[in-house]
């Protein structure tokens, strides 16, 4: 029986509706049913959609939306912790982050020097702290810190930050082959936030196949073949949990709301079948 009930206050993560600025994003969730968001503020890769939020206006604007519609920003992303990106350089993400009340930044490990990534965990965590902001390594097969084994690790070399955290995602879990035994031995308080998906039994063969699943091709959760009860049994209990279910590519024909809408219907679906 699972722990999260289907009425849970459910997060948005921003890719799956990378097309919406935040103002509108967070306007569209509210109508959606979302109780929060993710919002990129800094690409995942060159050239990819961002939204700075560099401007007072855009800043204001963006607050205004979250005070009609009381969706409220979880995370901010990405921090690339990286040896040639110095942590002081996040230092904007963390004060558009707190401009707009998020709780949380989103951050991957794109160095494969491990002492690296944890050196700039570490100084990113000290920066956070004085906003009230925890930082989130997440793991990607498709990146240098690939598996929980790997954040974990990362986490452990910074020092254990009282502010750093591993996120969860489901997709990543499974692809990168982690295991259920490790994420039972943890310390619960290793792990900050779940993101739900779902995807197929047999992963993509390469690199580029598991990048491009992650960005544009998962599944709603329930409709694939991760075993996503045995995972949010072996996870830690009262997580948030984010939606990221991408789904312009299946579904062309729906609007960004109507993506909301099916992704927070199916989640909660999945959540009423496995607490049955």
């Amino acid at each position: 029986m699972s722990a999260y009930p289907s009425t849970l206050p459910l997060s948005f993560a921003h890719l799956g509706a990378l097309e919406l600025a935040p103002p509108a994003l967070i306007e569209m969730l509210g109508v959606a049913g979302f109780a929060s968001t993710s919002l990129r503020i800094q690409p995942a890769a060159p050239g990819g959609i961002a939204y700075p939020l560099a401007t007072a206006n855009e800043r204001a604007e963006t607050r205004r939306s979250i005070k009609a519609t009381g969706v409220e920003v979880l995370y901010v992303e990405i921090a690339q912790l990286r040896r040639d990106k110095p942590a002081g350089d996040m230092l904007p993400l963390l004060e558009t982050g707190a401009a707009l009340g998020a709780r949380r930044v989103l951050a991957v490990g794109d160095d494969g020097d491990f002492s690296a990534v944890a050196d700039r965990m570490a100084a990113l965590c000290a920066l956070a702290q004085p906003f009230g902001i925890a930082i989130d390594l997440e793991f990607m097969p498709f990146k240098p810190v690939k598996s929980l084994d790997d954040a974990v690790r990362v986490l452990h070399m910074a020092g254990n930050p009282a502010n750093g955290f591993v996120l969860l995602d489901a997709l990543h879990f499974y692809r990168s082959k982690s295991r259920l035994e490790q994420l039972r031995g943890l310390d619960p308080g290793l792990i900050g936030t779940f993101q739900i998906c779902d995807g197929p039994a047999v992963a993509p063969a390469t690199i580029e196949g598991l990048t491009f699943e992650a960005r544009q091709r998962r599944l709603l959760p329930g409709h694939g073949g991760l075993d996503l009860p045995a995972l949010m049994a072996a996870m830690p209990k009262g997580l948030e949990i984010g939606v990221e279910v991408p789904l312009a590519l299946e579904f062309p024909e729906h609007s960004a709301l109507q993506r909301a809408k099916l992704s927070l219907d199916e989640t909660r679906a999945f959540l009423a079948r496995s607490a049955a």
